[in-house]
């Protein structure tokens, strides 16, 4: 069944909680589609949605009153990135039930874990997502002298395994990437096990699942951004490629 542009724009409509929301871009160059983008796209709803209500239901009222400001603003920035897609995206919903959409989708979703992660320490998303681990580890290098308060001397964090909370530049969008790390467990667990335990690599399937839960566990954890990348790069990807024949772009 075919499904309209206009047709995704009541589901966003109906999540009315919404928060940032951005390009997708793979950087791994995998070849995607209409169909797994329009998936992407509704996942990070469903992540903002949560991470909204999370927000709401702990903070004040005056920074309720805020979050709800600034999801007008989201909101209408979603509205205009449907409605300039409207007449190039072309959706088949009984494509949502493709492995290997859902396996892109998730790899999708692996970019944007980088790209908040990386919001989240202040390095921008294009070093994030082109593997620029030379330059990822000489902003945190920079960043990773903090003050003691109590002491007051500097510290340098840099060879500790995890970094702590007060180096965060952005913590909403570290909210974001772990929520998205939570949600691609989620996906695979229900989506994609059951199948890959019948069809792929048996060893395919440990370190998918282990790379998936490393991920989670890192975040977590506040690890180094350059770890982050190398999970994401080095694992997640590679497996979802080699464990649904995921083809890079030509």
């Amino acid at each position: 069944m075919k499904i309209p542009l206009l047709f995704s724009l009541f589901l966003v409509l109906s999540l009315l909680f919404v928060d940032r929301f951005g390009i997708i871009v793979t950087a791994h160059n995998f070849d995607t589609d209409d169909n797994s983008t329009f998936l992407t796209y509704m996942n990070m709803i469903l992540i903002e949605n949560r991470l909204i209500n999370n927000t709401l239901a702990d903070s004040s009222a005056n920074a309720s009153e805020s979050l709800s400001n600034d999801n007008v603003d989201n909101i209408n920035e979603i509205i205009d990135d449907i409605l300039v897609s409207e007449d190039s995206l072309l959706i088949d919903s009984d494509q949502f039930y493709n492995n290997t959409i859902i396996a892109t989708m998730m790899a999708n979703l692996g970019d944007e874990v980088l790209r908040k992660y990386g919001y989240a320490f202040g390095i921008p998303s294009n070093i994030m997502l082109n593997m620029n681990f030379s330059l990822a580890k000489t902003i945190e290098m920079n960043g990773s002298k903090v003050v003691d308060t109590d002491n007051h001397s500097n510290h340098d964090t840099s060879e500790l395994g995890n970094l702590p909370v007060k180096l965060l530049k952005d913590k909403s969008q570290y909210d974001n990437a772990l929520e998205t790390s939570i949600r691609m467990i989620e996906i695979y667990e229900k989506e994609l096990e059951a199948e890959e335990s019948t069809s792929g690599d048996n060893n395919t399937v440990f370190f998918l699942k282990k790379s998936l839960h490393d991920l989670k566990d890192s975040i977590e954890n506040i690890s180094q951004p350059s770890k982050i990348m190398e999970i994401v790069h080095g694992k997640v990807h590679p497996n979802l490629q080699l464990a649904f024949n995921l083809t890079l772009k030509t």
